[in-house]
């Protein structure tokens, strides 16, 4: 059995408690931590974000080193379930980042809610090799825990059994910040989707090294008999590409494309976005669009489910007509969607279909949904990502 004393705060940075706080401030807060002591040294830290559904536990070693970080997404049943295990080990002379990353052996376990398990294992760290096993298991589970009841995590983790002794006083250097040393991970958000399509704004474009002018111009409508939408690389409607989860209403929409000219070279264009206009309202929220199968709680910081593209064009069209412009296209792509220019765009059919060249290239863009004060669908807008 080990014993441990815990005590509250924004965070552990490494040499001080971040804005230590009592058990009871602690209860009342979405976002907090809870440092594990075993005597002076700090074992463990419990980071905790209830609004962004999210429960970490670090473990660290004699020289405060982090050896193992084990993270939780809530469960269906009302719990946790357990979403990634990582370790690390290295030599005793390393410590900080080169430790973390580049030298030490890593083995990470990776858990999705479709019952999805990936191991990975690199025993350089970032150094290079990386050897992978892909299975299905269901993820470790447990209640949901708050203070004063961390023994069944500990447990779950490897690091109990273990007694835990409440305290609101400690030895512990102390430091009031602002800045808190942790974050929960967060998918990709969505920026600025409506200056997008601001006609004349000026954007940073390419990583910030350069700016593009923003045009704006008509594509025509896009007919959704079932209102079930499909963005998706014409080239591969063949691979049964998902519609969206979110319908609207049967009927006639209009889009929208967004062109940046770039800075120096007005005639160098590319697409920056393209919108799919359900309501003429403001929007006021913006959230990743999802397809069958996706769940948001599955990805990790700054990633994203998007449209994958490998010819380097995108298109929108109803989900009844996948089938038949997959047959269309299987050979290869009609000159309407081979001719037009990196800034180009083009409607098939009367509105069946309206393909457009993507961003850079090839690669995943993601589509994010605008809706209004009341939760109302207002378009759909494929993000370039320029």
């Amino acid at each position: 059995m080990i014993n441990l004393v815990a005590v509250y705060g924004a965070g552990w940075d490494g040499r001080a408690l971040v804005n230590p706080m009592s058990r009871a401030e602690a209860a009342t807060r979405d976002t907090y931590a809870v440092v594990l002591l075993d005597g002076s040294r700090v074992r463990l830290e419990i980071r905790v974000a209830w609004a962004d559904s999210y429960l970490a536990a670090v473990r660290y070693d004699d020289r405060g080193r982090q050896v193992a970080q084990h993270e939780f997404r809530p469960s269906a049943d009302g719990g946790l379930a357990l979403w990634t295990a990582a370790t690390w080990d290295g030599p005793d002379d390393l410590v900080g980042d080169e430790y973390e990353r580049r030298a030490a052996q890593r083995f990470a376990t990776y858990y999705r809610s479709d019952g999805r398990l990936l191991i990975e294992e690199r025993p350089n760290g970032e150094g290079g090799g990386l050897r992978t096993q892909t299975g299905f298991e269901a993820a470790p589970r447990l209640p949901r825990p708050g203070p004063g009841d961390w023994a069944g995590l500990l447990t779950l983790i490897g690091a109990g059994p273990a007694e835990v002794v409440e305290s609101d006083t400690h030895d512990l250097p102390v430091v009031h910040d602002s800045a808190v040393p942790w974050q929960p991970p967060r998918s990709l958000q969505p920026g600025d989707v409506a200056g997008l399509f601001t006609e004349g704004a000026v954007r940073p474009v390419a990583g910030g090294r350069t700016t593009a002018r923003i045009e704006v111009v008509a594509a025509g409508d896009l007919r959704l008999p079932s209102g079930r939408l499909v963005a998706a690389d014409p080239g591969w409607l063949s691979d049964d590409q998902a519609p969206y989860l979110v319908t609207v209403a049967p009927g006639s929409y209009p889009v929208t494309i967004s062109r940046a000219h770039l800075a120096g070279d007005e005639e160098h264009v590319r697409i920056a976005a393209a919108r799919l206009t359900v309501a003429d309202r403001p929007v006021a929220r913006w959230e990743l669009v999802l397809c069958d199968g996706q769940d948001p709680l599955d990805l990790r910081e700054g990633y994203y489910y998007g449209v994958s593209v490998d010819a380097g064009l995108a298109c929108f069209l109803d989900a009844e007509q996948r089938e038949h412009y997959a047959a269309w296209f299987d050979d290869d792509l009609p000159d309407e969607l081979l001719e037009f220019d990196q800034g180009g765009f083009a409607m098939l059919d009367g509105g069946e279909l309206i393909a457009y060249s993507s961003g850079w290239g090839d690669g995943a863009y993601p589509t994010w949904i605008g809706r209004d004060q009341d939760g109302e669908v207002v378009c759909f807008v494929t993000d370039m990502r320029l």
